[in-house]
């Protein structure tokens, strides 16, 4: 950066900026050699000695950091523009850091390391102490390591915080974490020839609907092959419990992530690689879905790595590296991924994994602005959807066609109707990600008809549905707060539009929401101002 360019972001208030950057580099180089920070623009050419922590956690290490908060105790009296950048940046790196703390501590509890496990899952509760996710994680190091009473302490002190902080109790995932094990369940048959069956009536209840029973089947699968000392079926049982609790039931994507990571660490350990990619494929997703983007990318290149030339596995990996990116704010290189996933999935003959790549793929294409393309990737979404049956996915397609639609101008009665089916759907299904996604879209009808009052209550109504569950979808929780800005900023809602621009920019920085960065500063620079 250049000195000018650095000495207005962090001394806009001073009478000679460029003084007192000189200044402040001096004073630096005292501490670290004449040789660093030198020139215009500035290069830092640190002593080969220096230890930079963010530096090492880029790398994917867990850094050595004496707090963790980015730049803690430092409160530099400075221009506006400087202490937006320093709050945008202390949330990237208590993001990726609690991301990888997470996935270190899962590591060390799949590799028996109970010690290692629980002291990374502490730091992680200091960095996200009112996060669900973070105690999950540490009550499972906790339960296996056999301190049961700890454990269910823990449970009882952690609820009655969040409780008492934010006014919500935790989801039930939290206390069901104080379980010795992953597939801690009443003793079941440990017949080595009646753990396949388990694992194949698992997956066909999960498939049905019949969650509860299907999960039941694959804990006990996974637990009497770990009986048996059966790694293969073991990984397999895991991966699919894993992948059960992360895609059929709500509030328990922290366990599903635990029992994946068991599935790839034991999958890799007797080389079976389809296991592998399938369980680090999933882990990638569910980081994703939760907006931690560094992890889920690092986990999606490693089952990149596992997958070889399955064209299935490979589908779902490009499908979720492009979700991962698009949410990220790369938005064509996330659509070139979708794209690649299509393909596979169509040589592959998933038809499922096609319909999933064109829903969410269109949500890029749209934020593309390419609107005719992702309409007619809806309409085919929508086709196979019918072709196959798969009502379920229904109101994700029929809520962004209608967004579609709205930017080609070609809103109707039918769209409106449309809409409030699929809104019934999701009520009928109880999944509050389609609840929101659909309530979101009725909004977004009813702005462009300028009833505002009503757009209002269904956004209201789409957050609420968005934040119901622990395991919220995070990309679309940005946009639902963004259209509130927004619908703020056309009401001249001055005060409610800087209050939810607050609102907006940590989560976006939190999520690493980039596409979503400049409107968020720009609406609360506006409304500051205003």
């Amino acid at each position: 950066m250049g000195r000018r360019e650095l000495a207005a972001e962090i001394f806009a208030d001073v009478d000679d900026p460029l003084g007192a950057l000189r200044w402040c580099l001096a004073s630096l180089r005292k501490a670290l050699g004449s040789e660093t920070l030198q020139g215009d623009p500035i290069a830092l050419n640190l002593p080969p000695e220096t230890y930079v922590d963010v530096w090492a956690m880029d790398a994917g290490e867990v850094p050595d950091m004496a707090s963790t908060r980015f730049l803690d105790g430092i409160e530099p009296a400075s221009g506006a523009e400087f202490e937006t950048w320093l709050m945008i940046e202390r949330e990237h790196v208590a993001s990726e850091l609690y991301g990888t703390l997470r996935r270190e501590s899962m590591r060390a509890l799949s590799a028996g390391n109970h010690p290692k496990a629980r002291a990374l899952a502490e730091t992680a509760v200091t960095c996200r102490p009112l996060d669900e996710s973070a105690h999950i994680i540490l009550v499972k190091c906790l339960a296996a390591s056999g301190e049961m009473a700890a454990a269910v302490a823990h449970v009882d002190a952690t609820e009655a915080r969040i409780l008492n902080e934010t006014g919500d109790k935790p989801s039930p995932a939290l206390r069901a974490a104080a379980r010795k094990s992953i597939a801690d369940v009443p003793q079941g048959v440990s017949k080595n020839a009646s753990i396949d069956a388990l694992i194949q009536s698992g997956k066909a209840a999960v498939s049905a609907g019949a969650v509860d029973a299907g999960i039941d089947c694959l804990r006990r699968a996974a637990e009497d092959a770990e009986e048996v000392r059966n790694d293969y079926l073991q990984a397999l049982a895991l991966q699919e419990l894993g992948t059960a609790l992360i895609h059929a039931i709500r509030g328990f994507d922290d366990e599903g992530a635990l029992a994946l990571q068991s599935a790839a660490d034991l999958a890799v350990g007797i080389g079976s690689s389809e296991i592998a990619a399938q369980s680090l494929c999933e882990l990638g997703y569910s980081e994703a879905l939760a907006g931690r983007r560094p992890a889920a990318a690092r986990y999606l290149e490693d089952a990149m790595g596992y997958a070889k030339n399955n064209q299935d596995c490979l589908a779902s990996i490009h499908a979720f590296i492009g979700f991962n990116l698009v949410d990220w704010g790369k938005v064509e290189l996330g659509i070139s991924h979708f794209q690649q996933a299509l393909e596979l999935a169509r040589s592959a003959g998933n038809r499922r994994r096609e319909i999933w790549a064109l829903g969410i793929g269109a949500r890029g294409v749209l934020r593309a602005g390419r609107a005719h393309e992702a309409r007619d990737w809806l309409k085919q979404c929508l086709d196979l959807c019918d072709e196959t049956r798969w009502l379920a996915f229904r109101p994700w397609a029929v809520a962004l066609l209608a967004e579609a639609r709205l930017a080609l101008h070609e809103i109707s009665n039918s769209t409106q109707n449309g809409l409030e089916e699929a809104l019934a759907l999701s009520n009928q299904l109880g999944d509050p990600c389609w609840q929101a996604a659909t309530a979101r879209s009725i909004a977004l009808v009813q702005i462009d008809a300028q009833n505002y009052s009503e757009a209002g209550k269904w956004l209201a109504h789409s957050r609420e549905r968005c934040c119901s569950v622990t395991d919220l979808y995070a990309g679309l929780l940005v946009e639902i707060l963004s259209d509130q800005v927004r619908l703020s900023q056309l009401r001249g809602d001055v005060q409610d539009a800087a209050s939810l621009a607050r609102d907006l920019l940590p989560v976006v920085a939190k999520t690493h929401a980039d596409g979503h960065l400049d409107f968020a500063m720009s609406a609360m620079s506006s409304s500051t101002s205003s």
